[in-house]
């Protein structure tokens, strides 16, 4: 069985059985399959590996990530769920939530937050948005350093929700962040919140950090570009600024006045490029 290990005050760490020592060549050979697309070859072992030991978290994330790429996405959100339970059946009665962290730093905590996230992510694509909500604030207190990427499917949760004020907060917590969401999510957050001249200097340092977004969101008609690296954005490319127009375009178009007053901050002869 999995446990938790405390390793210091408000800091734990899973604990595998022998067994999952194992197993680490055989896991390990499927992930390569993986990689290489070899993709029948890595389920067979990932398979493999669950029938030796059923609560190996990694093996139950990557086998629940091939199941979503080809399309079996209830297949993939059941498998999420059964391994967040898994991991969460690990935690001792002493384990103070909100306080104590399962940080990411520590090898053996990555399966379980890569479950978790995984699980979060199918619960808002599939429109429960409080429920996932809840899994990304999770992620982000037991791992505040958010070393996956968490805190941006938080903050298109809080706008989905029209939680301005939460929202804003949350971009707070990450000052000088690089992600388009953030850079550009605190001054959208203050310009529904009513507060325009802070919006506004948000704005402008938004625009000088990730020119190429506001271009992106003021297009008439978008066409994905062609990205040298696929599967792989380039920062402050106009991949990039697709992907943000994509997943954010409704959040600005929604907000009465939001483009209009893109187009006027963002006016320079630098922006207007």
């Amino acid at each position: 069985m999995l446990k938790l290990s405390r390793i210091g005050p408000h800091q734990w760490r899973f604990v595998y059985p022998a067994i999952f020592e194992e197993l680490v060549d055989e896991f390990h050979t499927g992930c390569e399959f993986y990689e290489e697309g070899r993709v029948a070859d890595a389920e067979v072992l990932f398979r493999l590996v669950l029938a030796r030991m059923p609560d190996h978290l990694d093996a139950i994330h990557h086998l629940a990530l091939m199941l979503s790429d080809r399309g079996e996405t209830m297949y993939a959100r059941d498998l999420w769920s059964l391994s967040v339970v898994i991991g969460q059946m690990a935690f001792p009665p002493q384990f103070e939530q909100g306080v104590d962290r399962l940080e990411w730093g520590y090898l053996d905590n990555r399966p379980f937050l890569r479950c978790l996230r995984g699980f979060a992510l199918t619960r808002y694509e599939d429109g429960e948005i409080e429920e996932a909500l809840g899994m990304f604030q999770e992620l982000l207190s037991l791992n505040p350093n958010d070393n996956q990427g968490v805190r941006a499917m938080a903050l298109e949760a809080l706008f989905a929700l029209s939680r301005w004020e939460d929202a804003f907060q949350l971009t707070q917590r990450h000052h000088g962040d690089i992600f388009p969401e953030t850079i550009y999510g605190r001054p959208l957050a203050l310009f529904r919140l009513g507060q325009q001249d802070l919006a506004t200097v948000a704005l402008t340092e938004a625009v000088e950090h990730r020119p190429r977004i506001r271009a992106e969101l003021l297009k008439k008609t978008h066409r994905r570009p062609r990205s040298p690296w696929p599967g792989r954005l380039v920062l402050g490319g106009p991949d990039e600024a697709y992907e943000y127009w994509e997943r954010w375009g409704e959040f600005w178009k929604d907000a009465p006045g939001a483009l209009e007053w893109l187009r006027e901050v963002g006016q320079s002869p630098t922006n207007s490029k």
